[in-house]
């Protein structure tokens, strides 16, 4: 397969694409391929039948950038299926950064400014934040059924567990 130099409007993003970008990480990707052009040239877009399997965001910070021309590899010989799994496959990122190497080894790196979420304890608060909320049980009721109610958070009072009660008149 050969890398191909196209003008950018012969390229559409895929309509069924599942994946999303926040404004914030467009915009770091948009400084990313600014601040390193070359990429562009080395991790093409991957296109079948004129829409991008491959590298949609890219293509939107593109756009959004003005270029006029972009490179691709395109593999319109591909079944629809071998698309599809291209599509996932492709942003599925199976390996995970060893934070203690970045910390010790890449430290004098502008990692940030490369879009790395690099680890914080902020992060780590919110985390454990999380993970409360996410076992917190929330109990409505009608007035009818306040005895059982009541008995059924004493009962989880009683058992250690944080309860926090909301109670509202149907």
């Amino acid at each position: 397969m050969q890398t191909q130099k196209i003008p950018i409007s012969q390229v559409q993003l895929d309509p069924h694409n599942p994946r999303t970008i926040t404004k914030e990480k467009f915009q770091e990707l948009k400084t990313s391929i600014t601040d390193f052009p070359e990429m562009e040239l080395v991790k093409p877009l991957i296109v079948a039948d004129g829409f991008v399997i491959g590298g949609n965001m890219r293509l939107l910070a593109m756009k959004d950038l003005g270029y006029r021309d972009v490179h691709v590899i395109d593999v319109t010989a591909w079944s629809q299926a071998k698309r599809d799994e291209f599509m996932i496959k492709d942003n599925t990122h199976f390996g995970s950064w060893d934070y203690d190497a970045l910390a010790n080894e890449w430290d004098t790196l502008p990692l940030n400014e490369w879009a790395l979420d690099v680890w914080t304890q902020e992060e780590e608060k919110e985390k454990a934040e999380m993970k409360i909320h996410s076992t917190t049980i929330k109990i409505e009721f009608q007035e009818s059924g306040y005895d059982t109610s009541y008995e059924l958070i004493e009962a989880i009072r009683n058992s250690n567990a944080n309860i926090q009660g909301f109670i509202s008149e149907a």
